[in-house]
């Protein structure tokens, strides 16, 4: 991972990732096997809030782990998992359709970093959720989850409108959490308190229609508010999260730059960081950093000669907003990156 970041990296601004994050980045990259040429960070728009973590997308391939990683139960649980997902006629392939890794950066990076690994359902056939659940638990050894845990998880699925799904499944592997992460998608944002109400969400009646009052101004700033972010367990905790979407990244849309106003304006985002945020997207070629082009790149490049040119896109993806009923709001934005081959002949003229 660390020949990827080191391409992306000059596009970091040290006032959106400081330099001891960015240090902190780098060890864990350093340690990481080249698990996937897709992968962001999840940067904090908060003053005085420096932590920036790490995300990788498993393509679906057999994961060769090293044997330092294999020693440890959870990487030998992420080997089984994709050995399973990977075969087509499986119900792990039928029911997932991507997964990511996320490692929490903070403190001193570990010899094997433990990731939370998140689960991206097949909007077309995730019919079995509960079934899911229990195939991940055993796979990586975890006690199955109680009853009333499994109650709220099934009032979840079963309170879902017409036309919301459950999308994502979180487990916080690297946390000593009591329960799951629950992405629900589909969901337009005036039903949010709605259904928040319905799955028995932890929060007083004020705190709801403080919570709806904020979706629907930030909602005025954006695209869509399409994802709602949920802590299950033996309750559904007060902590929830909002997902905002533009269609289109700063330089094309003008929007970014009245909705990072509006967070600065709210408390949410510090002028700093909202400018090195829309200064993040763009392309990264070999061209214009040939020192940093990891090698086997470098190497394909020759291969391929004229017909088709390797880059790396840099995009911002989506801001999240955190409420938690007593605590101050949260925003962070999610900024990815991904390498591709396309067409040289394309690309040069695009660039003209």
């Amino acid at each position: 991972m660390a020949n990827c970041l080191k391409v992306v990296a000059p596009h970091l601004h040290s006032d959106l990732v400081s330099p001891e994050a960015l240090s902190q980045l780098q060890a864990l990259a350093q340690i990481l096997p080249p698990l996937s040429m897709t992968a962001g960070f999840e940067c904090r728009l908060g003053c005085e809030r420096s932590q920036v973590d790490f995300c990788v997308k498993l393509p679906c391939l057999p994961a060769n782990l090293p044997d330092k990683f294999l020693q440890h139960p959870v990487w030998q649980a992420i080997q089984a998992f994709c050995q399973e997902w990977i075969e087509p006629t499986s119900f792990l392939h039928q029911q997932v359709n991507n997964i990511w890794l996320e490692f929490d950066v903070v403190g001193q990076i570990p010899e094997v970093p433990i990731p939370s690994i998140f689960l991206a359902l097949n909007e077309e056939n995730n019919s079995d959720i509960p079934r899911l659940i229990e195939t991940v638990l055993k796979i990586f050894n975890l006690p199955s989850f109680n009853a009333q845990l499994n109650s709220n998880l099934q009032l979840c699925i079963d309170s879902l409108p017409t036309g919301a799904s459950i999308r994502q499944l979180g487990f916080m592997l690297s946390r000593s959490v009591d329960g799951m992460r629950v992405v629900v998608g589909g969901l337009s944002p005036q039903h949010f308190s709605d259904y928040l109400e319905k799955i028995g969400w932890s929060a007083q009646s004020e705190q709801r229609n403080i919570f709806q009052s904020l979706v629907s101004t930030v909602s005025e700033f954006v695209d869509s508010i399409r994802i709602l972010n949920l802590d299950v367990g033996e309750i559904i905790y007060p902590k929830v999260g909002w997902e905002c979407y533009l269609e289109k990244q700063p330089q094309q849309e003008p929007r970014w730059q009245l909705f990072l106003n509006h967070l600065v304006d709210m408390g949410l985002c510090t002028p700093e960081k909202k400018n090195a945020l829309l200064i993040w997207p763009g392309w990264s070629q070999k061209a214009s950093q040939p020192e940093l082009w990891p090698q086997n790149l470098s190497w394909s490049d020759i291969f391929l000669s004229s017909r088709a040119t390797s880059i790396f896109g840099r995009v911002v993806n989506h801001i999240k907003i955190v409420y938690q009923p007593g605590y101050p709001l949260e925003a962070k934005a999610y900024l990815g990156f991904v390498h591709s081959w396309v067409n040289a002949d394309t690309y040069i003229n695009s660039q003209v």
